[in-house]
């Protein structure tokens, strides 16, 4: 066989392969496309709905909810549900504190999971009843949550990261600049109004 047979070979060969990769499955879409079965991941397509808000956050809870059949594990669901900035503050309040109590002092801040609870208990039922214009990157829901026939309203500040609807602050359902953020940047000295009289 001729060398420029052999190369005529390879370069279909080769061609062919290249060609494998754009596959498209019974939707008519890439079958390379990357998708996830992580029940935490709202669709990407369709972010900016109120739909994909809805699911998102009920994702969060299904996730607190599944974990009180086990060991309760709020620094993992906060890194799943929380976005770096809110993850970062918490970071430095868990620092403050640990310095605090080692000292002896009762100087320490605690939440001990309120933020998700709102003082309830498991399994958290979630009813919307507001959410904010989500064509932005950033929507305010407001909440219900139930459970054995006790209820507690809650905010939640959302924003996009990472192609997700993250929260970024536990907030106050009714009143404004009062919330989870809000006393953590109080407890670290960040942002504290000024109270002299």
């Amino acid at each position: 066989m001729k060398k420029s047979n052999i190369l005529m070979l390879i370069a279909i060969a080769a061609l062919s392969f290249t060609s494998c990769g754009n596959k498209t499955n019974s939707n008519g879409e890439g079958a390379d496309s990357v998708t996830t079965d992580s029940p935490t991941e709202a669709p990407v397509a369709n972010i900016h709905t109120e739909e994909a808000v809805r699911e998102q956050i009920t994702a969060y809870y299904n996730e607190l909810n599944n974990m009180s059949e086990g060991e309760m594990d709020m620094t993992l669901l906060d890194s799943i549900a929380c976005t770096k900035s809110l993850l970062a503050l918490m970071e430095q309040v868990e620092g403050k504190s640990m310095k605090a109590i080692a000292q002896g002092s009762d100087a320490y801040f605690e939440d001990e999971g309120n933020r998700w609870f709102q003082g309830l208990g498991t399994p958290i039922k979630v009813q919307f009843d507001d959410i904010t214009d989500p064509t932005e990157d950033r929507v305010e829901a407001y909440l219900t949550l139930s459970w054995s026939g006790q209820t507690a309203p809650v905010r939640l500040r959302l924003i996009v990261e990472d192609g997700q609807w993250k929260i970024d602050d536990f907030a106050d359902y009714d009143t404004d600049g009062v919330g989870f953020r809000t006393d953590m940047e109080y407890f670290l000295g960040i942002n504290n109004e000024s109270t002299a009289g």
